[in-house]
């Protein structure tokens, strides 16, 4: 069980808990909050085991920080839909707060797989700088779980890649893929510590691979705020998940 999978409740499929683990949190001591990210994850799991169906789509509003070791409250309901295709509501709360929410469609229909955006060369894992924030020091926390290297660094063209994998071996899933897909404004130096407002996430496969490619393509900054699309990879290349993000800019003084 990954550490963003939600408890089922045993009196209401349709609902789940979530203890936030320093695992699943980041932040300074004293005010660690669960990551956007692990939040998406947990939400796609519930939607996964209500519909029966894997992710295809989900859109994910970030209103308020869930907090370390609080219960958090999901939800699951079904809108419509039909044999190919669960259009659901997810609520995620805490103490009657609500902290996200996220709208997803799961399932599809068969049918012939064509990718048709490409991976960018890059050098592979083993030859590319770890990527190090300077001011992090706890191993137990988010970041702690993933190894990073930095496969490309453009920030004058708003262009980033980073190599990841989890510490644990987890195995590609959608859940994995919403959180690797959360670190986008970390790519970009005027974007890094900046806070995410919304990911829309689609997953295009869960191709097992032991690192991933995350690639953000920075499509621009205004008014304070960064907009954004990744694209991520497995390490021969195949398309595994396509996001776009708007984040809040952090302010000069929060810059390090």
């Amino acid at each position: 069980m990954a550490f963003w999978s939600p408890q089922p409740s045993v009196k209401d499929e349709r609902k789940f808990e979530l203890v936030a683990s320093e695992q699943a949190c980041v932040g300074p001591a004293g005010y660690e909050f669960i990551m956007g990210g692990v939040a998406q994850a947990a939400a796609i799991e519930a939607a996964e085991i209500v519909s029966g169906k894997p992710l295809l789509w989900s859109t994910i509003q970030f209103v308020n920080a869930g907090l370390l070791n609080q219960s958090i409250d999901i939800e699951v309901e079904l809108l419509g839909g039909g044999r190919s295709i669960s259009q659901v509501l997810v609520t995620l709360t805490a103490n009657d707060t609500v902290l996200q929410t996220l709208t997803a469609a799961l399932g599809g229909r068969q049918g012939s797989e064509r990718q048709f955006v490409n991976m960018p060369q890059v050098e592979p894992p083993e030859d590319c700088p770890v990527k190090t924030d300077l001011d992090h020091n706890n191993d137990q926390d988010l970041i702690a779980q993933f190894e990073r290297k930095i496969a490309i660094a453009a920030p004058d063209e708003g262009l980033g890649a980073m190599w990841i994998r989890s510490k644990d071996t987890l195995p590609v899933s959608a859940g994995l893929l919403a959180i690797t897909s959360d670190f986008m404004l970390g790519l970009h130096p005027e974007s890094f510590r900046g806070t995410s407002l919304d990911n829309t996430f689609r997953v295009f496969s869960t191709r097992p691979t032991e690192w991933m490619l995350c690639v953000t393509q920075m499509s621009g900054f205004r008014d304070g705020a960064a907009m954004g699309v990744t694209h991520q990879f497995t390490q021969d290349g195949q398309l595994l998940s396509v996001s776009s993000q708007t984040g809040l800019l952090p302010r000069s003084d929060d810059r390090r």
